[in-house]
């Protein structure tokens, strides 16, 4: 058990599984074997979906923390396979296999799993900065493996032809991989990273560091030798980009590395350019515009039409249900009927648009793109909101478009389960960027234009997300450009008082605090309380003394409202529970009582003075009352030396936020022992002379509600305070 305890450690997990990022290639390369026959059986297809799912099912099980944060959207996706599977069963039309459709889904359940597996490796590995820079260059080296196998199968005469599946005329290699769109998507979206990690590499060794620099030209050769459009133009505008970031901060900078990389990036921008019509997409750009300039011929309709044999399949199969008396049966009637129908005027729409012009046969992605638009739009509201399926379009129709693909064959609850974090994370990422622009690093930038390379091809060309060697590679992005985004916020927040005081924020339990308190009670330890809202951060914000004060070592802060408690939860700082001014002042009498220790009372009205005197001789008649000031004396200083004679062993203050705590830090050297604590208008409820929020406030953690609503005057200054720290929470929200 012990072994297994060792071997199953963060770092251990992380190597292994950055080795099987390493061996992506080789896996790729088996399954194309396979495909081809050249191997017994799919090593791949058993290694990946085993290797995620075993690592994944180990974390979920080992790691609360992980289980509590990804239960509930793999409890909503495996909802959505069983809903999906049960409507697809009721359609079963002739392109409705389900098998084939969980296998789909499955696919999706591996970057599900994968989500799971970088974020418990980027939150638990001990030093982040070592996981982030060791996946950063896992995935350097994976791409080059990738590229120097293509570049072994080119020059053997062996690599596969890219499109050797749809057109046998077209150009293109591929390698030994089964799939040169998906490998060209995966290097598409690291590239420009890849271009930044070798353009700007550092090596006391020139010779190597020069080397090194060149094998930039690696992946840029091979996405133009892979002959798709997508990829070619997206190595020329990536490297368009490099010029103009790169030579930005060259200039701003006045970094000669920097403007280095610029220069090599307009070398290989002209060199592209100039070996265009040699490349195989110049070719196969060619074959296109070919035939989309032979117009659209009535033989080509005819042929589109005849193809469309699943349709006629349908009819027979409704026909041969037509009369039925059993339930079951009509019940299934009626959803075919539905089908046909938006099946058949989705087919009609797309004719009509093959009549005149704006769309031709032979231009794959729009045909399918208006067929499966028009059928999804006409379907009823419970396939609109969970699904189509992937297989039922026949042939060409089934859509290439990954977005799309989710959108028409999972629905709206389908996509909105795969997507919402990657979208999230790319939003919080881009507004982050344009806010801190003048923060950001070069390496950041890339990262994130990789993430939007990826929802270009998903929305123009697809092949990514739902193929398992596509979206390791996207979440290995992700969680890159989150560390990145992480040190960023780090260098941004280091020297707010803001964020400080917020960390120093006591994040334990109330049982456990009143424990300390109670310690440095008995031993005479002096003690300052800060019970802070988020008008105290506020104020920190903008006033240097405060600033001082709570940033104080001596001081201690606590969480005064639900406000600090999610404040800081957003930002990445869990606290329990809070621990209110009226609480802590209420504990602090119950242990002046309970051991015979002093207490001096300062603030409030005379009355309210007068009631707090009376109200602790008769709850807690072992305290011994040091002496006590109403609030409304002129000179407080002088009050504040007075305590200083009595030296009590508790001080409470009551004169409002935040001059009572000012007033006990500048004196708080006159002092050799005591808990002090400013507890704003606790005398006024503990005296009983105002009434504290009901039980179902307090309960709820809205007492600030309360007071706004009986205390109409309060709603300005919460306002001013409340809200703009509201927005302040959001300004630094981590990503």
């Amino acid at each position: 058990m012990e072994k297994i305890k060792k071997l199953l450690t963060v770092k251990n997990l992380s190597k292994i599984f950055l080795i099987y990022i390493f061996l992506q290639p080789v896996l790729d390369i088996l399954s194309f074997l396979d495909i081809r026959s050249l191997i017994p059986f799919g090593i791949s297809t058993y290694v990946k979906p085993l290797f995620v799912f075993g690592l994944g099912a180990t974390i979920f099980l080992i790691n609360k923390q992980q289980r509590k944060k990804w239960f509930l959207l793999y409890l909503v996706y495996a909802a959505l396979m069983v809903i999906h599977t049960i409507m697809l069963k009721e359609l079963n039309t002739a392109n409705s296999l389900v098998f084939q459709e969980i296998r789909y889904m499955v696919n999706i359940v591996y970057m599900l799993v994968l989500y799971m597996i970088f974020d418990y490796f980027y939150l638990n590995y001990e030093d982040k900065e070592e996981f982030a820079q060791k996946l950063k260059k896992t995935i350097v080296y994976t791409f080059v493996f990738y590229c120097i196998t293509i570049v072994l199968a080119i020059l053997t005469g062996t690599s596969a032809k890219t499109y050797e599946y749809a057109d046998a005329t077209k150009q293109g290699f591929k390698g030994w991989l089964d799939s040169g769109q998906i490998f060209g998507h995966a290097l598409s979206i690291w590239i420009p990273f890849i271009g930044y990690y070798f353009l700007n590499y550092k090596n006391e060794n020139k010779i190597i560091q020069t080397i090194v620099r060149l094998l930039v030209l690696l992946p840029v050769a091979i996405l133009s030798l892979i002959g798709t459009k997508v990829t070619f133009f997206i190595v020329i505008i990536v490297f368009i980009t490099h010029i103009c970031i790169d030579g930005f901060y060259g200039i701003r900078q006045k970094n000669k590395s920097y403007l280095l990389s610029a220069v090599m990036s307009v070398l290989i921008v002209g060199i592209i350019v100039a070996l265009y019509k040699q490349l195989p997409v110049y070719t196969n750009i060619e074959i296109n515009n070919a035939v989309l300039s032979s117009g659209v011929s009535e033989e080509s309709i005819k042929r589109e039409q005849d193809s469309r044999t699943d349709l006629r399949d349908l009819e027979k199969e409704i026909s041969d249900l037509d009369g039925t008396t059993n339930k079951k049966d009509q019940r299934k009637l009626k959803t075919l009927r539905d089908y046909y129908t938006w099946d058949s005027q989705a087919t009609s729409i797309l004719e009509q648009k093959f009549i005149d012009g704006s769309v031709h046969p032979s231009d794959n992605r729009a045909k399918q793109l208006v067929y499966n638009w028009n059928k999804y739009q006409l379907a009823s509201l419970k396939y609109k909101l969970f699904g189509l399926g992937y297989l039922n379009q026949p042939g060409q129709l089934q859509i290439e478009r990954d977005l799309f693909m989710v959108i028409f064959s999972l629905g709206i609850i389908g996509t909105l389960t795969i997507l919402v974090y990657p979208i999230s994370k790319f939003l919080k990422a881009g507004i982050r960027i344009l806010r801190y622009w003048k923060e950001v690093s070069p390496e950041t930038l890339y990262l994130f234009e990789g993430f939007g390379i990826f929802f270009c091809i998903s929305i123009y060309a697809g092949y990514t997300f739902i193929y398992t060697n596509f979206s390791i590679f996207l979440v290995a992005l992700i969680t890159a450009l989150r560390f990145n985004m992480d040190q960023m916020q780090k260098e941004i927040q280091k020297d707010d008082p803001f964020l400080k005081g917020m960390d120093r924020c006591y994040r334990g339990t109330n049982e456990a605090f009143y424990q300390v308190v109670e310690e440095n009670l008995e031993k005479e330890q002096k003690m300052f309380i800060v019970t802070a809202n988020p008008e105290t951060f506020m104020r920190a914000n903008k006033d240097p003394e405060i600033a001082k004060m709570i940033l104080d070592p001596q001081t201690t802060i606590t969480p005064d409202g639900i406000g600090v408690v999610a404040g800081a939860k957003l930002i990445g700082k869990e606290i329990q529970e809070t621990i209110t001014g009226v609480d802590l002042a209420k504990k602090l009498m119950e242990f002046a009582h309970e051991k015979r220790k002093s207490i001096y009372l300062f603030g409030a009205s005379k009355e309210v003075s007068q009631k707090m005197e009376e109200m602790l001789k008769e709850k807690y008649p072992n305290a011994i009352l040091a002496g006590r000031q109403d609030g409304y004396v002129e000179d407080k200083q002088k009050v504040f030396l007075e305590i200083a004679k009595v030296n009590p062993d508790i001080v409470l203050v009551a004169l409002g936020a935040p001059t009572q705590e000012m007033l006990i830090y500048q004196n708080l050297g006159r002092f050799t022992k005591g808990i002090f604590v400013g507890v704003g208008g606790s005398f006024d409820v503990l005296s009983g002379s105002k009434k504290r929020a009901p039980n179902f406030f307090v309960k709820m953690r809205l007492e600030w509600l309360y007071r706004i609503t009986t205390e109409p005057k309060r709603l300005k200054r919460f306002a001013k305070y409340n809200i703009t720290y509201g927005f302040k929470i959001l300004k630094y929200k981590a990503l």
